[in-house]
């Protein structure tokens, strides 16, 4: 009985281990580790690290394009799944499969020569005279500034204070969002920060403006004027009801076909952040020195925009920011989001509209501080178009922070719990540090 019982349980632990997925069984490692960088002409080997012996498919994709696929058998350890090398700039993703689902998978990324990257557009002749002309529009229309106090943590309602921020901006919605300082600060004693959203359901905490995000920043380096910018403009703390019904009125917004340069939608969020900044500045706290803009995703657009549009900006950190190479098809790899190119098609009116939206010419008016967090196996906003942004950008300093097993809104293709917290503190941790420095 003893015996069957050990049969019984051998049997089982096998059931288990067969049911794990590759993402949870499986751990693919490049040669050269977290940052995946190679020269051109190196040899990029990605190993396979397995908790028991298995068959799979090897798919591999260079600037987004499929290139082949092979049949492999893994061994119980280590196993090398790939081995090439390159002699022109590209982003690689090795994928493995399970033959039998091929949905079930796990990957990794490495990047070749990234510093040759560059954007997809040139810039419009007339980009600046565009956007001056927005801005003039915009400030023409006096500024009407509504401050609501709200309430505070009850640990911070001696040294904090918040506001519901709402300023008219021209004919779109008002900007809105969250503003919080430290209580009784001096005159031209602290810095601006502005956090801009990412993209997503209008019923997502994510997308909405906090108290706590507000409150958050205003506490970083040694105090700042912080504001959590609302993306659309929305109202603040609204119940469910309301997002929901924004929900459907904002549907596919990012989605929407592009047909003319005033009328498309990024146009207002774009003006809305440099209407925020108008009225960060008039206040008597700011120091008259620096300006910080951070966000990931759709917030990494905005902060460029604003980077792009307005001197005051002295430091941008982004974390793998949209819009940023919305052409990269053009170069024959895949575009960053929302790919207007790929869904309007190459001869549509988004070819001739978004280099006046695109970050590659925002950023190139840029000559502060730049962090940028980048993803190898980011699908939305592949690494190839990020880097060409960064490598435009004529920032006083930059810094690049890449990551093979990072995808995008935070996800991590490693197996366990534990080392996707541990990878994601370490990229949000090299963010925070740079945010934190910005405003000592």
């Amino acid at each position: 009985m003893k015996r069957v019982f050990c049969i019984i349980i051998c049997l089982l632990a096998v059931a288990a281990a067969y049911g794990q997925s590759f993402l949870e069984s499986v751990y693919l490692t490049p040669d050269r580790g977290w940052d995946g960088v190679y020269a051109k002409g190196d040899t990029i080997r990605v190993y396979a690290d397995a908790d028991r012996e298995m068959p799979a498919l090897v798919k591999v994709y260079r600037n987004g394009k499929f290139q082949g696929v092979d049949e492999v058998l893994l061994k119980a350890g280590r196993t090398e799944v790939f081995s090439g090398s390159y002699d022109e700039a590209s982003a690689l993703m090795v994928r493995l499969a399970n033959p039998e689902d091929q949905k079930d998978s796990t990957t990794v990324g490495a990047i070749v020569a990234p510093e040759e990257f560059l954007p997809g557009f040139g810039e419009p002749k007339d980009f600046r005279r565009f956007w001056k002309k927005q801005l003039k529009a915009m400030r023409r229309e006096k500024m009407n500034v509504k401050l609501t106090p709200v309430e505070v943590p009850e640990k911070d309602r001696e040294k904090y204070v918040c506001y519901d921020l709402e300023i008219n901006c021209l004919d779109f919605r008002p900007v809105r969002g969250y503003l919080a300082m430290p209580l009784d600060a001096g005159k031209r004693s602290l810095p601006i920060a502005i956090y801009a959203h990412s993209a997503g359901k209008m019923t997502a905490s994510y997308t909405k403006a906090t108290v706590k995000k507000a409150l958050s920043l205003a506490k970083s380096g040694k105090g700042a004027i912080a504001l959590d910018i609302n993306a659309h403009g929305v109202l603040n703390g609204q119940d469910d009801a309301y997002y929901e019904a924004m929900e459907k009125e904002l549907h596919g917004y990012s989605g929407r076909t592009v047909t003319d340069h005033e009328s498309f939608y990024f146009r207002g969020m774009f003006l809305r952040m440099v209407r925020a900044l108008d009225y960060l500045c008039s206040r008597p706290e700011w120091d008259r020195k620096r300006v910080l803009v951070t966000g990931g995703s759709q917030g990494g657009a905005q902060s460029a925009a604003l980077a792009g549009l307005d001197p005051r900006v002295t430091t941008v950190v982004v974390d793998v920011p949209a819009m940023w190479d919305s052409g990269g098809i053009l170069r024959g790899r895949t575009s960053g989001w929302p790919k207007p190119l790929e869904r309007d098609g190459m001869e549509s009116p988004a070819a001739t509209i978004m280099p006046y939206y695109d970050a590659c010419n925002f950023m190139r008016y840029f000559k502060g501080d730049l962090v940028v967090n980048v993803g190898l196996i980011d699908l939305t906003c592949p690494p190839a178009s990020v880097w060409s942004v960064y490598n435009v950008c004529p920032a006083r300093s930059k810094t690049i922070h890449p990551c093979a097993w990072k995808g995008h809104s935070g996800k991590y293709s490693v197996p366990t719990k534990e080392e996707r917290g541990r990878i994601r503190n370490t990229m949000n941790g090299l963010l925070d540090d740079a945010i934190e420095a910005s405003l000592k």
